[in-house]
């Protein structure tokens, strides 16, 4: 097995409990086409007819021993569809896709390749791009669907589900179409309905896996769930029993096979580790061939070394090797970014200051999505790195495309106020905290407050930070505040940087746009240009010149000015909202209003990309609202909200009584 098919933590997020009732429906009815799901086939489940293809081994197929099972990795999760239009299942199914032509397939002719308006809106679409091969996607019956036509109909459901499936031995099964088949069967048989689902086959890594996506609704309509224990195991076991029944048990010769195939992989393996804890007792005197192997293969990279017949590894070795698969990772996803351009050293972002540049990369670094890696030009000419896997920077990153002026800036480690409020409570109590103890000592704090700092201490408790006893107390300790900075330290050490747009829109695309631009913040000296003699500095450069000129025609700024005063950019601004709001309104036969009230009900529709920034498109009774868009508006996309306005801010949360709530799986 390869790391990447071994190293899984599933990341399942926190289901909501809320009632749907019909209000919400009818809101939605104003903001998208409906899509009736397919009329229900009855409870029990169309057999599939592939089970003659694993025919090997006892008719009665009985269950083998743990030990000699063949070995599945099965990982499961559930998606929701934001802002109601299924970006995020339009992204994988494009990420999917990339590895799902065949090796058949011939460079498209210069001529023949789309244009940059093509591949921009192919980006957006998630869509395949003219002139290559058919997609390789299946479903219970056929081969080469197109995952785009068949997911169309999803993208108004709540969610989607995604699995991936790698069975250890994956070479050896041949065709995995109809092991999925069969394991999308089983998974009918136990949830009691038929499943609108699609897959598709990788090979891009030593074991060939499938990714497998299943819509959120059962075919009379409702939402469809899968209990903890069929994600937990019940999946993986099926999954088990129908390879061991297809190869037969797991013998000596497989388990040295399986040894032998990580002799030469840039990652970290079990021989890795055997040999990292041999080395902390000092020289390695190696007693098996592979190790031997293994050794030979560490030092071409410079992490082991022979003496007079005993080895020594690195110090860090299992690091050093996440570092080198990183790496190869790395270059894999930007080698189609190097064609065509000048060979530039690809570097991480500076951890120590903010940098600012063009987006020329994003994608998915991840088989789920949980991550993203976005590169960016800067006024130097360099090309820079940084992955990111924070909910909030992922939301900022979704959608974006190639041109926007986007800011990696490393993350600060700093406690937070609910730090200093836990660590208060509980320097009273012997350093315990619990939400009854809060409230009996700060009679006035909120119960989000508190329920927010139980939170923060159960991802702490997860990290072996604190300690939470059987009634629900937290053992935090007199020292909470040193606990909660390395927690901090630990976040940071994973995740360095954040990501902050400064305009989603490109340069061309700003030059002479009817809005407040990122230009013109420039022109205004409210932020700075990008530093350099770089190929983006001078476009960058350029650009302000044409905008300037543009402004001048149009009579927002003199001659003399250098740059629009703030009155000019707070007026164009307001222009652009209203040309907005107009639009909105003719296309969902609402009144769009554009300015913040106090309070804000109603559905989050979608978001909206503008000149000066992203807006949230608000769905209440009789009207819309167009309002500021926050990273954590994502986690409510097609549900009803409640803002509130504290300060300068909307305050967000699910509104009571409306919304689609997510049972515990």
């Amino acid at each position: 097995m390869t790391r990447t098919e071994n190293d899984f933590e599933p990341r399942l997020g926190k289901p909501a409990r809320d009632v749907s009732p019909s209000k919400l429906r009818a809101l939605r009815t104003t903001v998208r086409k409906a899509s009736k799901p397919p009329a229900a086939r009855g409870s029990k489940p169309k057999q599939t007819g592939v089970r003659a293809h694993f025919a090997k081994g006892s008719a009665a197929r009985p269950r083998p021993v743990a030990t000699a099972r063949r070995r599945v990795v099965v990982k499961v999760r559930y998606a929701a569809n934001a802002g109601g239009k299924g970006a995020p299942l339009r992204a994988h199914v494009a990420y999917l896709a990339r590895e799902a032509r065949g090796p058949e397939q011939q460079p498209v002719p210069e001529a023949d390749k789309p244009s940059e308006v093509d591949r921009s809106v192919d980006y957006l679409s998630r869509a395949d791009v003219a002139g290559e091969a058919k997609f390789r996607f299946y479903d219970r019956a056929e081969f080469g669907v197109d995952p785009r036509a068949v997911t169309a109909g999803w993208a108004d459901d709540p969610r989607h589900f995604r699995l991936i499936v790698s069975a250890e031995d994956g070479e050896a099964l041949g065709d995995l179409k109809p092991f999925i088949r069969e394991t999308m069967a089983g998974l009918e048989a136990k949830l009691g309905t038929r499943l609108e689902w699609l897959a598709v086959d990788h090979h891009d890594t030593d074991n060939p896996h499938t990714h497998v996506l299943i819509r959120g609704r059962k075919p009379d309509g409702q939402e469809l769930f899968i209990p903890s224990r069929l994600i937990s195991s019940g999946i993986r076991e099926h999954a088990q029993e129908i390879v061991t029944r297809a190869l037969g048990p797991r013998i000596d010769l497989d388990l040295a096979r399986e040894r032998m195939a990580e002799i030469d992989l840039r990652a970290p393996t079990g021989l890795d580790r055997e040999l990292a804890a041999a080395g902390r007792q000092g020289l390695i005197w190696p007693d098996r061939p592979e190790l031997v192997r293994r050794l030979e293969h560490l030092a071409r990279w410079d992490l082991a070394d022979r003496s007079q017949g005993a080895w020594r590894v690195a110090d860090g070795l299992i690091t050093r090797l996440k570092a080198l698969a990183d790496a190869d990772d790395l270059e894999r996803a930007v080698a189609p970014l190097r064609s065509g351009r000048a060979l530039q050293p690809l570097l991480e972002a500076d951890r120590s200051s903010v940098m600012m540049g063009e987006l020329v990369h994003v994608s998915i670094a991840d088989d789920y999505g949980d991550r993203f890696l976005a590169i960016i030009e800067t006024g130097q000419g360099e090309l820079r790195y940084a992955r990111f896997e924070r909910g909030d920077d992922l939301a900022v990153l979704d959608d974006i495309q190639p041109g926007a002026i986007v800011s990696f800036e490393p993350v600060i480690p700093a406690v937070r106020p609910s730090d200093e409020a836990v660590a208060r409570v509980a320097a009273q109590t012997g350093g315990v905290y619990s939400p009854a103890l809060h409230g009996e000592r700060e009679a006035d704090v909120g119960a989000g407050i508190m329920a927010a700092n139980v939170r923060r201490l159960e991802a702490m408790r997860r990290m072996g930070l604190v300690d939470r006893r059987p009634s629900g107390e937290f053992e935090v300790g007199s020292d909470h505040l040193s606990t909660a900075m390395r927690f901090e330290q630990r976040l940071a050490k994973r995740a360095p940087f954040t990501a902050k747009v400064q305009s989603y829109w490109s340069l061309d695309e700003q030059v002479d746009a009817i809005a407040r631009s990122h230009l013109d913040r420039v022109l205004a000296g409210e932020t700075p240009a990008p530093e350099g003699d770089g190929e983006l500095a001078r476009r960058f450069e350029q650009a302000l010149q044409q905008r300037r000129l543009f402004l001048i025609e149009q009579g927002w700024m003199g001659d003399q000015e250098l740059g629009p005063s703030r009155q000019t950019l707070q007026r164009m601004a307001t222009l652009e909202l209203s040309a907005k709001a107009k639009e909105l309104s003719g296309e969902l036969g609402l009144h769009v209003l554009t300015y913040v009230p106090n309070r804000v009900a109603g559905v989050y529709a979608r978001r909206i990309d503008l000149a000066h920034g992203r807006m949230a498109l608000i769905i209440g009774e009789g009207q819309a609202t167009l309002v500021p868009w926050r990273p954590a508006m994502e986690r409510f996309a097609g549900r009803g909200v409640e803002g509130v306005l504290r300060g300068q801010t909307l305050s967000w949360k699910l509104e009571r009584g409306i919304g689609i709530g997510l049972s515990p799986m």
